[in-house]
């Protein structure tokens, strides 16, 4: 797949960033975006890719079935799944960017009883609010942040696929702040994960992020590219799922090969004993833990 990219780096890459801060969610969407534009508007971005550190691209380790590890790692940071012990742990992630619906992702899940993360935009909630609010009353789903206008996440306008990220603190902390305080109100708690558009971001965002309560997300399995593989090879990265992974699917297009793949692959799995999670049942002490709630 071609990949443009543009971003210029200047300076070397600070810490991952302070601590999430409950009383930030307190504060009015234009108080919160002044005090970080303060904090971080000087800070120039030498990072960006989907894996930065303090992403979680894998499930955290942990040493036995049924109990979890620290969160806030990349791909890149060592952790090998979790649990290390037990049955092979996977958690389904699916992005709605936008667009459609494909109902029969869910209605498998509901079928099979299969939990899964479910990161919503703000293009597809003004779509369908009639499904949003069903998927958010449904325990077998936790609804996380796709942002508000679905950009990469980036303080200088970085472009990653061909997408403009967002250009400024100012406007990355509306991109994830105004969605998660959309979908705190359709859910009744602010969500705890956060993943940017193309899943790049730069390091500055992800340190935002994490002020705002939000553990950034990505995965190490992209199951169906974007939603542009056939049904087969959808099924084939799935049954090749290995302990630990973040399996990233889409169900904002139901006549792309997502929705038969996941069909013909999720059973196998089951039989096979995967145990299949939602991220914050992984990750107890995500970012998001804080942030107000």
């Amino acid at each position: 797949m071609l990949l443009f990219l543009l971003c210029a780096p200047s300076a070397d890459a600070a810490g991952i960033g302070s601590a999430a801060e409950p009383a930030l969610a307190a504060l009015s969407l234009p108080e919160l975006t002044a005090r970080l534009a303060a904090r971080y508007g000087g800070q120039q971005p030498s990072r960006w890719g989907p894996a930065l550190p303090g992403t979680l691209t894998r499930l955290p380790v942990s040493g036995t079935s049924g109990t979890s590890g620290t969160s806030g790692t990349s791909g890149t940071s060592g952790t090998s799944g979790a649990p290390k012990t037990g049955p092979v742990t996977v958690a389904l992630t699916f992005d709605a960017c936008g667009g459609g619906y494909d109902g029969s992702i869910i209605a498998l899940l509901r079928e099979l009883r299969v939990p899964a993360t479910l990161f919503l935009a703000g293009p597809w909630l003004a779509a369908h609010p009639a499904e949003a609010a069903d998927l958010a009353a449904d325990p077998l789903f936790e609804i996380a942040n796709h942002g508000a206008r679905h950009r990469p996440a980036s303080v200088a306008g970085c472009i990653a696929y061909g997408i403009r990220g967002t250009r400024s603190v100012a406007e990355f902390v509306d991109e994830v702040e105004s969605n998660a305080r959309r979908l705190a109100v359709l859910t009744g708690g602010r969500p705890r994960f956060y993943r940017a558009a193309t899943l790049f971001c730069d390091e500055v965002a992800v340190r935002i992020a994490a002020d705002l309560g939000q553990t950034v997300a990505g995965c190490s399995v992209a199951a169906d590219a974007g939603a542009t593989l056939p049904a087969p090879a959808v099924a084939r990265n799935l049954l090749a799922a290995r302990n630990g992974d973040i399996l990233l699917l889409h169900m904002n297009k139901p006549k792309a090969g997502s929705g038969a793949g996941l069909r013909a692959a999720l059973p196998e799995l089951l039989r096979r004993g995967v145990r299949f999670v939602r991220l914050s049942d992984a990750v107890p002490d995500a970012a998001g833990s804080a942030g107000g709630q």
